[in-house]
């Protein structure tokens, strides 16, 4: 009898649990766990990215655009222009412009959920002189899409000479609003 009190006991216990992890499954997101989930990895992407374009500055000085996504599994992908006589003609915009069409396939595709497109570039804001830095083109499947561009400035010894060393200027970062263009078409 203790048997059929403890199999029965078991089985509503179970299937309240079940009935439960199905309704926990159907309750929508928390909004503020979603943006700390947007924030954390457009920050990670960021920081992957920056250290990408400190390595490849580094070399030899120069930087040719770059995108790194993160992938609906998790891991992260890397690609740039290859290093060819047919993209050394190109504009760093042609360029980048490549990159950015390859980044909405991926994204039309459902292959990416995250992109970082890198360019060393020139920005110059309103009433001010160009300043040399690099530009960060972020985006997010639910819905961030921003631009932040660091000045890179050369580094200058004692005697005010260039001792051929790049400094990021991180504080100096800024971050503004963009119009979605990689996942402009995505319906999440």
């Amino acid at each position: 009898m203790n048997f059929k009190v403890l199999s029965v006991a078991a089985l509503v216990i179970s299937s309240f649990c079940f009935s439960a992890a199905t309704v926990a499954e159907k309750m929508p997101e928390n909004p503020k766990h979603v943006e700390l989930v947007i924030e954390n990895t457009v920050n990670a992407l960021f920081k992957s990215a920056m250290m990408a374009a400190a390595k490849d500055l580094d070399e030899d000085k120069t930087m040719r655009p770059f995108a790194l996504v993160k992938k609906v599994d998790g891991s992260l992908g890397f690609f740039q222009a290859d290093d060819t006589d047919k993209n050394e003609n190109y504009s760093v915009m042609q360029q980048a412009a490549s990159i950015r069409k390859l980044l909405i396939e991926l994204a039309l595709n459902n292959q990416i959920v995250s992109s970082a497109q890198v360019m060393y570039t020139r920005a110059q804001a309103k009433g001010q002189k160009p300043v040399q830095g690099l530009s960060f083109e972020m985006e997010h499947i639910k819905g961030l899409s921003i631009v932040r561009f660091m000045p890179v400035t050369k580094e200058l010894d004692e005697n005010g000479a260039w001792n051929n060393k790049l400094r990021f200027q991180i504080e100096s970062t800024s971050t503004t609003e963009k119009p979605k263009v990689v996942f402009a078409y995505n319906k999440q």
